[in-house]
């Protein structure tokens, strides 16, 4: 029982984080979205709204968490694991509370650092990580020529999340793009054209 109602507060903490932010959005507006009698209850799980919206965070970043568990596929070829992950990122943002709570994260960035820092760190932060150790392994296979693969993990994943935040924060940038999975297929393929080998691996690290 104490753990269906934590999930119970976390779900309506997510559903008013997302319309009201995190500084606009009260304990009572909380605790009524759960149907519970008192928002004294809310502090039997959770001391503050800080680390309410802290726990909040960290289920969105676990939204992320199957994007890093490629490492055995290392050597899978780019074209097929990169389209893979790209789709995969894109798709997480079709779930509305998710997309909400981006934009709320990004409005309340300066305001709550701590918390944003944390996501970027536990989710976004691990699909770079994973990228980094992927295209250095897809260099040493000579799939890819050599390059920096902390500059190109981060330039794939901005390609993803300009899609992204033209879909929530400017929907006129958004006129034109193709579906997600589409506009993924376009993003590996212009990608792999810049970084694709054309001979042998660089022996000297050139």
């Amino acid at each position: 029982m104490p753990a269906e109602r934590r999930e119970q507060i976390l779900d309506a903490a997510l559903n008013v984080f997302a319309r009201h932010g995190f500084h606009k959005a009260t304990i009572k507006q909380i605790a009524r979205e759960a149907g519970l009698k008192s928002p004294a209850l809310i502090y039997w799980y959770f001391p503050s709204k800080a680390d309410l919206f802290h726990a909040v965070v960290q289920r969105l970043a676990g939204l992320f968490s199957h994007l890093t568990e490629y490492e055995p596929l290392l050597n899978q070829p780019p074209e097929d694991l990169l389209l893979r992950l790209a789709q995969q990122y894109l798709a997480i943002f079709d779930n509305p509370q998710a997309e909400n709570l981006f934009r709320t994260l990004v409005a309340d960035a300066l305001r709550a650092p701590g918390c944003s820092s944390e996501l970027v760190e536990q989710s976004i932060g691990r699909v770079v990580n994973f990228l980094v150790a992927y295209f250095g392994r897809q260099i040493e296979l000579g799939h890819l020529r050599p390059h920096n693969p902390e500059a190109s993990a981060r330039a794939f994943l901005g390609a993803l999340n300009a899609f992204v935040m033209s879909r929530t924060f400017f929907p006129p940038l958004h006129t034109g793009l193709p579906d997600r999975d589409t506009y993924a297929a376009h993003i590996v393929s212009i990608f792999l054209d810049g970084l694709r080998a054309e001979g042998p691996p660089c022996s000297d690290g050139c």
